[in-house]
């Protein structure tokens, strides 16, 4: 065990102890003021290494020298995982913010340099003035004024966590220096403190992922008619819309709540398994935060969002997974003949709101240089730019889009996770739900130890009118008349902001067996109970679920009744509902055309030396398995050239959807083989253009990047129906932090020269079962907690994930010290 120093060690004595401070007025920890620590509190430190690593004796000094200000012991467990510990909310969060800066420090400075509209002045207008149009949409946004409206006004639990969580990052940066800190932004000029107004305009940024976060670039090509446009292409705002309209699965995640008659110990349990990028801001943090008898919660956060988001307590546990329905509503408005910026609501002219933004932009030489644009929004919100879906949906002399966020107010993310963290069983949690309403785009799947399976999406919702949803509904971009002041959102009792749909009216449902979800909508959260009544704006009812969903289903209605020890096996089993479904099939109608070419793009296939493979493959997407490549690319390319073969009877199966049987069709063998031969033949193809053995261990071909070593990984693609997903993001995320390169790819395919290179799947793996005892639960952060490259927990957990083990969660006290690697006890003044 080492004891980890803040600054220099205590030189009196033989151990290398934890230094306590006062804090320095640029925000750091002074370094050498060992008068701070009692003779009774260095007695108690010494006394022994367990009551050292203990650290009530140490809070107690830390909270003296804070003198009403910020004090924290951090344990640091195997693979690096801190246990903070602190006297108040605000001394946790501002514990949880050191620890996170020793591991991701990055991330978080990247992200306030975008929200603060700053990219420009440390990197250039970038490519295709990628930099220039993120500041000036989020300039648009407004979330520096919003969150500044927000720190004027937060109080209690929110004010402190706020305030603590930037004490502790800028002491970190303060003791470290900017040119010292870990990671890719070491010596960055851009690397400063941050404020609680940058926190908060960084909170609402993670509220819009589903949002104003997704439609950066149609925000900034937004511009009137005869003006002068950012050179943002085409393709940018494309790609910003396409992800914003496939959002739920774009990110997407399996989360199950086993109560009572599911579970083995007759208690609840819990399988949180968000699938996410492994690159860039949105990856997972993991931490245990204590406050005295007030707060005990172990689990993943986004970082620079302080608390837990996905975790458990000694009663209640809970995952989220990104929710299916719409967080916000489109809106054509009509223009005023000659005024481009005066549009019309029910034949009223109404002045669009300019907003003036200068920017300091980095010039060639290193100079800056403002370049200034006015911005405009309308009374529902930012004007966009959508002609590269269609050319009419452009700003044009007519008319201009815009559209209205259901998240842009919501400030209630941090006191809605803490209130669900102090719940003590589902019901608490569902009230904490109801009473902050600040869950931004995720169902939530929790369970209690007295066994109950609680699911909900209360993700904010807009509330149309019955006519408004029928318009909404009636074209694929779900375009409403913005002159028409009918389409206006609904204001109703209850909700927590006007215009949405109230958690009283949203999807909730508690069983004794269990509740699942894995990215489709609400309807169906157990095969044997159906959602549905609800507007469609929460998401669509009575239409086919994905193959991972079917497989989930599948998986969980397969056991009886779950032990702790199945339920990670069997989240990251290797089985398909594709391979399960067809693979037997396959192969016969393959092995009867025998040599016969089939005949794909103009080009004769013997598709035999295929066939032998997928005969002799064991029908598993394990990094063993010989077969499921070529698996994975004849599906692939199935559906490429048919998009709706997974939903509908066709190429690949035979019993259509079945509204009344929703997890278990479509299924069966198709009514000909020629579809699937064809993706054979293709597969094979694919295969060979890169130059890779048909039979080809998966484990040579699919793989991560940590310094340079190619570890491989388990899972596969959504497409095969497999619950553990694996695979590329070609935008993982917004950091300008330096992404993998995934190779050149296959046209159609996602194999490149290189393979499947990873950058996204599961990654904070959470498995628990409540027992008589309390929680007891396994886990890994698939990427590991650290994003220095020189850490030891850098690659750690990655190592150990690509054998597909997980490791013990330390909960308990008896856990933390039993397993305890370093201690710092940390303090500061307010």
């Amino acid at each position: 065990m080492t004891l980890r120093t803040v600054g220099d060690a205590l030189s009196s004595v033989s151990y290398e102890l934890p230094r306590f401070a006062d804090a320095s007025p640029n925000g750091g920890i002074v370094s050498g003021t060992r008068r701070v620590v009692t003779a009774l509190a260095a007695a108690a430190l010494l006394s022994t290494a367990v009551v050292a690593v203990s650290a009530n004796p140490a809070l107690a000094a830390a909270d003296q020298v804070a003198a009403g200000g910020y004090a924290a012991v951090i344990k640091r467990t195997s693979y690096g995982v801190p246990h903070i510990t602190a006297s108040t909310i605000g001394s946790v969060a501002f514990g949880q913010a050191w620890a996170y800066a020793e591991d991701r420090f990055c991330d978080l400075a990247d992200q306030i340099v975008k929200v603060r509209s700053e990219r420009s002045r440390y990197f250039g207008p970038g490519p295709g003035d990628a930099n220039l149009a993120t500041d000036f949409a989020y300039a648009n946004l407004g979330l520096i004024e919003r969150a500044q409206a927000q720190a004027a006004t937060m109080t209690g639990d929110t004010r402190d966590m706020v305030n603590g969580f930037v004490r502790g990052y800028n002491a970190f940066l303060a003791t470290k220096g900017a040119a010292r800190v870990p990671g890719w932004c070491a010596g960055q000029a851009w690397v400063k403190p941050i404020t609680a107004v940058d926190l908060l305009a960084y909170d609402r940024d993670i509220a819009l992922l589903a949002s104003g976060g997704a439609l950066i670039f149609p925000i900034a090509a937004a511009t009137p008619p005869s003006t002068a446009a950012l050179a943002v292409s085409k393709q940018q705002v494309k790609a910003d819309v396409d992800r914003l309209t496939e959002q739920s699965r774009a990110v997407s995640s399996n989360g199950w709540a086993l109560g009572a008659d599911k579970s083995q110990t007759g208690k609840g349990m819990l399988i949180g398994n968000p699938h996410f990028p492994w690159e860039g801001e949105l990856r997972f943090w993991e931490s245990q935060l204590t406050v005295g008898g007030s707060l005990n919660v172990y689990g993943a956060s986004l970082g620079g969002l302080p608390g837990v988001q996905i975790g458990f307590t000694d009663k209640v546990a809970w995952t989220h997974t990104v929710a299916a329905g719409a967080r916000y509503t489109f809106y054509s408005v009509n223009l005023v003949p000659g005024q481009p910026t005066k549009y019309t609501v029910d034949g009223v002219p109404e002045a669009m709101n300019g907003k003036t933004v200068t920017l300091k932009v980095k010039q060639p030489n290193g100079s800056l240089a403002d370049v200034t644009r006015t911005m405009y929004s309308t009374r529902y919100g930012p004007v966009l730019d959508l002609s590269a879906i269609d050319p009419s949906l452009g700003w044009n002399e007519f008319s201009a889009i815009t559209y209205r966020d259901a998240n842009i107010d919501n400030d209630k993310l941090i006191p809605t996770w803490l209130a669900m963290a102090r719940a003590t069983d589902t019901n608490g949690l569902k009230n904490a739900i109801a009473a902050n309403q600040g869950i931004p785009w995720v169902n939530t799947i929790a369970t209690d130890s007295a066994g109950n399976a609680f699911y909900t999406d209360s993700s904010p919702t807009p509330n149309l009118s019955p006519a408004s949803i029928a318009e909404w509904a009636s074209n694929p971009l779900n375009l409403l008349d913005g002159s028409n002041s009918a389409n206006a959102w609904v204001n109703e009792p209850g909700a927590r902001s006007p215009g949405l749909v109230p958690f009283a009216r949203q999807p909730q449902l508690t069983r004794r067996d269990y509740v699942f979800n894995s990215n489709d909508s609400h309807w169906v959260p157990n095969a044997n109970q159906f959602l549905t009544g609800f507007t469609p704006l929460q998401g669509p009812e009575g239409t086919p679920l994905t193959v991972r969903t079917r497989q989930n289903a599948k998986l969980i209605n397969g056991q009886a009744k779950f032990a702790l020890a199945d339920l990670g096996p069997t989240i990251l089993s290797g089985d398909t509902y594709t391979a399960s479904q067809l693979a037997a099939y396959t192969v016969s109608a393959c092995q009867a055309r025998g040599h016969t070419p089939v005949v794909v793009d103009g080009t004769a296939v013997d598709i035999a030396p295929g066939c032998a493979v997928l005969a002799a493959w064991d029908k598993q997407m394990e990094l063993a398995s010989r077969g499921a490549v070529l698996w994975r690319e004849t599906i692939g390319a199935v559906v490429a050239a048919n998009p709706d073969a997974l939903n509908e009877a066709g190429p690949l199966f035979g019993v259509p959807f079945n509204p009344a049987d929703p997890t278990r069709t479509p299924r069966g063998a198709p009514a000909s083989p020629d579809g699937i031969l064809a993706g054979l033949a293709r597969g094979m193809q694919r295969m060979r253009a890169v130059g890779l053995p048909l039979n080809v261990q998966m484990s040579q071909v699919q793989y991560t990047i940590k310094n340079g070593v190619k570890i491989p990984v388990p899972g596969s693609t959504e497409n095969l129906g497999i619950a553990n997903m694996a695979q590329y993001q070609p935008a993982p995320g917004t950091s300008l932090e330096p992404f993998m390169d995934p190779g050149t790819f296959v046209p159609g395919s996602d194999l490149t020269d290189k393979g499947y290179v990873v950058n996204y799947g599961t990654s904070f793996l959470l498995t628990l079962a409540y027992t008589s005892s309390g929680p007891s639960a396994k886990c890994i952060l698939t990427y590991s907690e650290s994003g220095d490259r020189s850490s030891p927990n850098y690659s750690d957990q990655t190592q150990l994930y690509s054998q597909k083990r997980l490791r013990d969660c330390s909960y308990s006290t008896t856990a933390i010290n039993a397993d305890t690697k370093s201690v710092e006890v940390i303090a500061a003044t307010a």
